[in-house]
């Protein structure tokens, strides 16, 4: 994975409001060995002060998923939102679902954010990996079809030939 992407030095961030945004290509983040990134983009929404910098980010890219009910691959949008207090202070860290509070290195001054971005897209993959042509229309998954081989047609009062001759035997 490619970390220098998204990586922000704070000196180079303007004072009070400022925005980016991050192309990524299919190289640039490893997400699972059954999930193959095909790239997208990062908007990144910079709130730099003297005390603390916060940082808002959205995703917005593909990804190339395998069917848990056939093998076959699909693409899939994934979104996601992410919150990060950075604080130069030391500062209890914590992480949430929705956010984080971590501290700047004092040295560098350096923000990396490619961990959260990995874990926000690796949020918005489903457990249950189901193939569009498997799901109805609000999105649940349909039921297996049942399929029949040979001559069915029978009834209840038949008997397996091979039954009927050990029953003689008797």
């Amino acid at each position: 994975m490619e970390a220098a992407k998204l990586t922000f030095n704070v000196k180079d961030l303007p004072d009070g409001r400022s925005a980016q945004t991050v192309n990524l290509e299919p190289e640039d983040i490893e997400l699972d060995d059954t999930v193959a990134f095909n790239g997208g983009s990062v908007d990144v929404e910079f709130y730099k002060t003297d005390h603390f910098v916060e940082v808002k980010f959205n995703i917005a890219a593909k990804a190339e998923l395998i069917c848990d009910r056939s093998l076959q691959t699909f693409k899939k949008d994934l979104t996601g939102s992410y919150y990060i207090f950075f604080d130069p202070n030391p500062v209890e860290e914590s992480e949430t679902a929705k956010g984080s509070v971590k501290q700047i290195s004092a040295v560098d001054l350096s923000m990396d954010i490619s961990k959260e971005v990995r874990d926000t897209m690796m949020l918005d993959i489903p457990i249950k990996k189901i193939h569009p042509d498997f799901l109805d229309s609000e999105g649940n998954p349909k039921e297996f079809e049942l399929q029949k081989f040979g001559n069915q047609a029978s009834n209840e009062n038949d008997i397996d030939p091979r039954w009927a001759a050990l029953k003689k035997l008797k």
